[in-house]
């Protein structure tokens, strides 16, 4: 993914997929969702691994998110694959382009790292795939200032709720776990904006395009939203109100037992999918918020089981959860993430225990 067409090695970010078994030539969409677990998955990877290129990676993943995504605060949902109708023509390049724009002795460098010597990959121009990790900023800065001067892709300006909260949730991720701690301020604003554009009081609005409000709930926007209050939480106990509140609401999609994706007057109720693909899916979200909310409230929780690989994966994570293959601390003062493991949670008050007291001495000293 990091060498190859699916990442956009000049801006950051992710493409939608790509369409061919070696990941050269991509669908050219991007879309905030894709940024969002992208984001998530390559922080979570340099905190578990201390992988260099997964924090570079994910650097350049925000670098994506503040110069193409963010509009006032928010994030709108996808750019085209097209530009003029004709696909990827914004980020494809001749030969002849790279050397005139880069000169003799950068072309000689870039050629050293980027594939670009043999046949055009895609319609008689390069798509820029990598052969290495060599660091090459200058040059591609310089491509990436002439790329900015065409003919930019179309934007869907939508801000979609629940999209919108997992970037959230991405950017508090990768503000713990690339240590910067910034990021997690500014998923706060995320999502104090979303509750002012979305939140009436009982439900939450869906998306929110060209002055209009989408009213409708829906189950995914709800998980979403608790996940990254829980999250803020963790920082911050001015979040317990809305944390509680957001959990009766999230809990009223569980009908008879069942979760209800969304509910009308006028249409019948729609069950909610368990499958996560190519986000977590409505039931996994809910059910790993209202997880997280038990835990953070001191509560028990009982086990369940896990469900089949690839299909649940994030919910196996809920899994991971209730059969105590998570750490929860409880501290008077926030321990630093980087000195705890990444698959914990925490929350204020006295810790219960000598063990507890010894554990968090010896994480703040």
């Amino acid at each position: 993914m990091m060498l190859g067409g699916l990442n956009d090695h000049l801006q950051g970010g992710i493409f939608r997929y790509c369409v061919d078994r070696r990941w050269t030539i991509p669908h050219f969409e991007k879309m905030l969702y894709d940024q969002a677990m992208s984001l998530w998955t390559y922080s979570l990877g340099y905190r578990v691994t201390g992988h260099e290129r997964y924090r570079e990676m994910g650097e350049k993943i925000l670098k994506c998110l503040d110069e193409c995504f963010e509009e006032n605060g928010l994030f709108i949902s996808a750019f085209n694959a097209d530009t003029d109708h004709e696909e990827g023509a914004t980020y494809v390049w001749s030969r002849e382009e790279i050397e005139n724009h880069l000169g003799m002795e950068d072309y000689r460098r870039f050629r050293d790292v980027y594939t670009i010597d043999g046949e055009p990959n895609f319609e008689k121009k390069y798509h820029l795939t990598r052969k290495n990790f060599d660091p090459l900023a200058g040059p591609e800065e310089k491509l990436l200032a002439v790329r900015k001067t065409r003919t930019q892709p179309s934007a869907d300006n939508k801000i979609l709720c629940g999209i919108n909260a997992l970037a959230a949730i991405a950017l508090i991720q990768a503000g713990r776990f690339l240590e910067k701690p910034g990021l997690e301020k500014k998923a706060e604003s995320v999502i104090m904006k979303l509750l002012d554009l979305f939140w009436n009081g009982s439900a939450l609005g869906h998306s929110f395009f060209q002055g209009l409000l989408q009213k409708q709930s829906f189950l995914s926007d709800a998980g979403a939203m608790l996940t990254a209050i829980t999250m803020l939480y963790e920082n911050n106990e001015k979040w317990g109100e809305m944390m509680r509140t957001m959990t009766t609401y999230v809990e009223s999609f569980r009908k008879d037992g069942k979760w209800i994706e969304s509910e009308e007057d006028d249409f019948r109720a729609i069950q909610a999918s368990w499958f996560d693909h190519p986000v977590p899916s409505g039931v996994s979200l809910a059910e790993y918020g209202l997880t997280r909310a038990v835990l953070l409230a001191g509560n028990e929780v009982r086990p369940v089981p896990y469900r089949h690989p690839l299909q649940s994966d994030f919910y196996n994570i809920i899994a991971l959860m209730c059969n105590d293959l998570f750490h929860l601390y409880t501290t008077k003062n926030r321990v630093p993430w980087k000195k705890i493991p990444p698959n914990s949670l925490q929350k204020r008050g006295e810790p219960e225990t000598d063990c507890y007291n010894k554990i968090c001495r010896t994480l703040s000293s």
